[in-house]
C-alpha cells in the first residue's frame, strides 16, 4: 500500500513509555489518504518500523472501530504480496526479526499472550514464536503503540480513510450480491405468506357456510 501524499504530511516525534522495560523514542507519520500510521520505534531494545491500520470486517467496515491491525514492517513495496517480508522489520536486542502481523483491540492491548513471531534462521522453518520473555516486552510496545493510536486527535479521519481504502480495493459488488439475494429470499416469503393467507380465508368461509340445525326445528320423521 503506498503512502500516497505522504510527504506532506509531517512527522510527530514522541516519547512513550513501554514500563517497566523503559522508553520508547517514536516517530509517527500518518497517511491522511490510506490511513495507515507508520511508526518508527527506536529504544534500548528494539528498532524499527510498525505499521498501524485499523482491523475491519470486511463486510461491513465500521470507522468507529477500536480493532487495530500492526504489521512488523514497513509498507510492502509496489508489487509485493502479502505473504512478502515487509522491510524495516522491528529488530530485538539486534538479533531477532519480528514477522507477520497482530491484530488486537486498541482498549485493551496489554496481552503478554499475544503470539509474536520471528524468522528463525537456524531451523528449516520460516517463522516461529519469540521466546515467552521478548513476547512480553514486544506485547508490552505494541501496547503503548495501540495507546498512542487510539489518543490521536486525526483518529477519526485516519479510520475512515483506511474504510474507504479498503472499500476501494473489495469493492460492493460483493454487498450488492447480498442485498439481491435477501430481496429474493423476502420475496419468496412474500408469496408464501400471500397464499397461507389465501388458505386461511377459504377455511374461514367454510366454516362460515355451515350453519347447524336449529333446536327448534321439527324432525322430519315427526312431521311425517
Amino acid at each position: 500500500m503506498p503512502r500516497t501524499g505522504s510527504a506532506a504530511v509531517p512527522v510527530d516525534t514522541i516519547t512513550l513509555s513501554a514500563a517497566p522495560y523503559g522508553d520508547l523514542r517514536l516517530q509517527a507519520q500518518p497517511n491522511p489518504a490510506t490511513g495507515t500510521l507508520r511508526c518508527l520505534l527506536r529504544s534500548t531494545f528494539i528498532t524499527g518500523v510498525f505499521l498501524l491500520e485499523p482491523a475491519f470486517d470486511r463486510d461491513n467496515p465500521d470507522p468507529a472501530t477500536t480493532r487495530l491491525h500492526i504489521h512488523h514492517g514497513d509498507e510492502l513495496p509496489a508489487g509485493a504480496h502479502t505473504g512478502t517480508y515487509r522491510p524495516h522489520r522491528p529488530l530485538i536486542d539486534g538479533t531477532i526479526h519480528l514477522v507477520d502481523s497482530t491484530t488486537l483491540d486498541a482498549r485493551t492491548a496489554r496481552d503478554p499472550r499475544l503470539r509474536i513471531y520471528h524468522r528463525d534462521a537456524t531451523s528449516s522453518h520460516r517463522r516461529a514464536r519469540v521466546p515467552a520473555p521478548v513476547a512480553r516486552r514486544v506485547a508490552t510496545v505494541l501496547a503503548a503503540l495501540a495507546t498512542h493510536w487510539l489518543q490521536r486527535p486525526d483518529l477519526d479521519q485516519l479510520r475512515r480513510a483506511a474504510a474507504r481504502t479498503l472499500l476501494q480495493r473489495i469493492g460492493l459488488h460483493h454487498k450488492r450480491a447480498t442485498i439481491a439475494e435477501l430481496e429474493a429470499l423476502i420475496a419468496d416469503r412474500r408469496r408464501e405468506l400471500a397464499d397461507q393467507r389465501a388458505q386461511l380465508a377459504r377455511m374461514t368461509a367454510l366454516l362460515a357456510d355451515h350453519t347447524p340445525p336449529s333446536a327448534h326445528s321439527p324432525n322430519p320423521a315427526q312431521a311425517a
